[in-house]
């Protein structure tokens, strides 16, 4: 066993396997098949696990990430938001969605505990950030940043949601299992009021169904305003749903697989 310094704690120990997505969401359905796990840094390939990294945390620092994982899992699914917890049904109904024409919509999620959430998603961040693994290279934070996250894992804080604001947009109908690597990306805003149209840069994480974006930024003024379409800002998120039949996701993931003959 490989021992070292935990990145996440700074003590040196034994190395353990850490996730950097939660294994619970990153699962093929059937384990006799496996799932397509996709990146830009290589060829897609079929996994039956999803990516760790086994030289990054020791026990004490896993046991800090797997707590923070089992609380937001089960979140997740009881509010289904990822399709681990739709149950037997293949998408969310019109009554559980406000509806914008006959694709889009946004759903209204009550969060009991909305710093422990935030805390959840910049474990993610963290973990992309810190990891030598080449599919999650596009994750790049500035080392101060990183501390920060670091800093607010171990201690349990939470910084302002100006840093490295969430939002999130989750796939309301059930499609094919499979796992993409973090991208770094931009996102247009859309004109709002005095507010014309802008690009951000962000950090794109998808799992399960659901789709996290990080505005890349240590300081987003803006996120405050935001309101519950920021995660943390109130005790309701605002999350975009749209049919994976007709998604960029779906897209990517027929590109991926017609370029490569898989």
């Amino acid at each position: 066993m490989t021992s070292g310094k935990c990145a996440l704690t700074l003590k040196h120990g034994s190395f353990v396997e850490s996730h950097l997505i939660p294994r619970a969401l990153t699962q093929p359905i059937s384990k006799g098949v496996g799932f397509m796990q996709l990146s830009e840094q290589a060829k897609p390939k079929r996994r039956w696990s999803s990516w760790y990294d086994n030289r990054l945390v020791t026990r004490e620092g896993e046991d800090i990430l797997a707590a923070l994982d089992g609380w937001a899992i089960k979140y997740l699914r009881m509010k289904k938001l990822v399709w681990s917890g739709f149950g037997p049904i293949q998408e969310l109904t019109d009554d559980e969605r406000t509806l914008f024409g006959p694709h889009y919509g946004v759903r209204a999620v009550a969060v009991e505990d909305p710093d422990r959430l935030r805390l959840f998603f910049l474990s993610l961040l963290w973990r992309a950030a810190a990891s030598k693994l080449p599919e999650f290279q596009p994750i790049s934070v500035a080392p101060a940043d990183l501390e920060t996250m670091r800093l607010a894992l171990t201690t349990n804080s939470v910084p302002p949601v100006s840093f490295y604001p969430v939002s999130l947009t989750q796939f309301h109908t059930v499609g094919y299992q499979h796992n993409q690597s973090p991208t770094a990306d931009t996102k247009i805003l859309p004109a709002i009021e005095d507010e014309p149209q802008s690009e951000i840069p962000i950090f794109r994480f998808y799992f399960d169904g659901l789709i996290t974006h990080f505005h890349n930024t240590p300081n987003d003024p803006k996120a405050a305003g935001l309101g519950p379409l920021v995660v943390g800002n109130e005790t309701t998120i605002t999350v975009s749903t749209m049919p994976f039949e007709i998604s960029q996701q779906r897209e990517n993931l027929i590109s991926f697989l017609s370029s490569t003959g898989v």
